[in-house]
């Protein structure tokens, strides 16, 4: 048994690895080769040279000899990437067996920024057969979803299209796409978002994709597909995948440790301050977490999730989950494990039953009709427009490997559709 990992042959104008892929095993199928099930594999998505969702593709393959299976992989690379492109720098790797070595450098490969020097070291050393191209940054990915091995998995099927309505607009029925969502969720997810109003499984890029539908069950997948009207796909691959499985979270919930930026965390502290919108209706607000404050930050592009923060009061105990950027946390989910609660002060209610006047500024308060003073505010508590529990950006705003609260099966949860 061989695998076959691939990454980095796209660009911004077009192509696709996954499409790369599909076309692969159709033709390593076609040469007399069974292949598995194919693997879509996500990258730490903070990685700085990527094209939309940073993917390397895995693919097993029942032979025996990585030059045979190199010449048609190649060909097909050669054939379906865009060498053009100015950080396309195609990466293709063949391994006969996973080491150990291979699989720590997969973890990594999720949740840190790896270098290209190091993944050459891990195929000379391995003796394993490879290709890069350019800088071969690639080579990256492609060693990495080789490597990998999922705690946790969901599945994809990816719909292409035909190669001469590629850069056209999509034909696809959109209330056809409501009707499947309502029919499979939550055995799938992430189709529309219904708090914005959007299809979001289909792409505006003029890459080959028509549209992925992602969930848990394979089954609840092919009936939402069958649902669906749309112009003719091409082909259709279903894809064992790492997304919606939070697995470039890093968990730091009571280690005091240092955070780098371009890495993803869990973070449990208090908040520490009003939350403060800028200009662009970004929302800010700092959290403690013991030994230091860092900055939480709920971009515009989250829409109604930004109403969520900005209920946040200072003493609300909290966990964030998001990537680290400039030192600030970007939000992808929000636990509101302990409201605090909300107090205000106004003047007290005197005994002849009238609210007091301030008797101006610290002279505390007096009452208009009998004269009666005094010193203390009355304490008040005020409802808090909220309720504890887990929220999550709407699915318009999600990151591939973002877990949406409709897998964690959390009855705190508040799933955003």
């Amino acid at each position: 048994m061989l695998i076959v990992g691939i990454d980095d042959t796209d660009s911004e104008r077009g192509f696709c690895t996954t499409y790369l892929a599909a076309v692969l095993i159709e033709r390593l199928r076609a040469s007399g080769h069974h292949t598995g099930a194919p693997k879509l594999v996500r990258l730490n998505p903070c990685a700085r040279y990527k094209t939309r969702g940073n993917a390397a593709i895995a693919i097993p393959v029942e032979a025996d000899d990585p030059e045979e299976i190199g010449r048609i992989a190649l060909n097909t690379l050669l054939e379906l990437s865009d060498l053009s492109g100015i950080n396309t720098n195609p990466g293709l790797v063949i391994a006969d067996r996973i080491t150990g070595e291979m699989r720590r450098f997969y973890r990594r490969a999720v949740t840190e920024i790896l270098e290209i020097e190091e993944a050459k070291r891990i195929l000379s050393s391995e003796g394993i057969w490879h290709r890069g191209f350019k800088n071969q940054r690639g080579l990256i990915g492609a060693l990495a979803a080789v490597g990998s091995e999922f705690d946790d998995y969901t599945y994809e099927l990816i719909a292409y299209r035909r190669r001469e309505l590629w850069g056209t607009p999509r034909a696809l029925d959109e209330d056809s796409v409501w009707d499947a969502d309502r029919a499979t969720y939550p055995a799938t997810w992430d189709t529309v978002d219904y708090s914005n109003r959007r299809i979001v499984f289909s792409p505006h890029s003029p890459d080959p994709v028509l549209f992925g539908i992602r969930g848990d069950d394979p089954g609840a997948i092919r009936r939402a597909f069958s649902m669906i009207r749309s112009e003719a796909p091409e082909r259709c691959v279903m894809y064992i995948t790492n997304q919606g499985t939070d697995a470039h979270i890093i968990d730091m919930r009571g280690r005091d440790t240092l955070l780098h930026d371009d890495r993803s965390y869990r973070l449990r502290g208090t908040v520490a301050g009003e939350p403060r919108v800028i200009e662009g209706g970004h929302v800010f607000f700092p959290i403690d977490l013991g030994e230091r404050n860092i900055e939480c930050a709920a971009f515009e592009p989250t829409k109604c999730f930004r109403k969520i923060v900005r209920s946040l009061i200072p003493g609300d105990l909290i966990e964030v989950y998001g990537s680290m950027k400039s030192g600030t946390l970007n939000l992808e989910k929000i636990d509101k494990i302990s409201l605090e609660k909300q107090r205000t002060s106004r003047p007290p209610l005197c005994a002849c039953g009238r609210r007091m006047k301030s008797a101006g500024s610290g002279q505390g308060y007096r009452c208009r009709r009998c004269r009666t003073r005094s010193i203390k505010a009355e304490i008040v508590e005020l409802p808090r427009d909220t309720e504890e529990g887990l929220y999550e950006v709407p699915p318009s705003a999600r990151r591939h490997l973002a877990k949406p609260l409709v897998r964690m099966r959390d009855p705190r949860a508040h799933p955003s559709r």
